[in-house]
């Protein structure tokens, strides 16, 4: 086998493990969304496309006075992103939250909390 063949099959080698792993991401994610406390409204809010930058998915769970029950954050560059819940939001009304306040230094973050905030309006 040449040198080309080689580099030719490693690059599948490698797409194909980055496949599996994309897989085993979504499958982190959507259980962790289909473990959300069930409420009125289920918002799921995702940061814009930046090259080389995190991207972070939020999504969050309302009961019938808009107030905040569940939610669960994922961001991350790789495959290995883990979905954790965003405590300091429990319990907030949709009205008295504010994400520059949630997270401070996080634009990615902040974008996402507002896309899932306001998807259903």
């Amino acid at each position: 086998m040449n040198m080309t063949n080689t580099l030719i099959v490693m690059a599948l080698i490698a797409w194909c493990i980055q496949i599996i792993f994309s897989w085993f991401q979504i499958r982190r994610f959507n259980h962790a969304f289909l473990s959300l406390k069930k409420g009125m409204y289920l918002g799921v809010g995702r940061s814009k496309n930046k090259r080389f930058k995190p991207r972070v998915l939020i999504a969050i769970s309302l009961d019938e006075n808009q107030v905040v029950i569940d939610s669960v954050i994922m961001k991350g560059i790789t495959v290995f992103a883990i979905p954790k819940p965003i405590s300091q939001l429990h319990g907030l009304s949709v009205l008295d939250i504010i994400p520059e306040k949630v997270f401070p230094n996080e634009p990615s973050s902040q974008s996402a909390l507002t896309v899932a905030l306001t998807a259903n309006k």
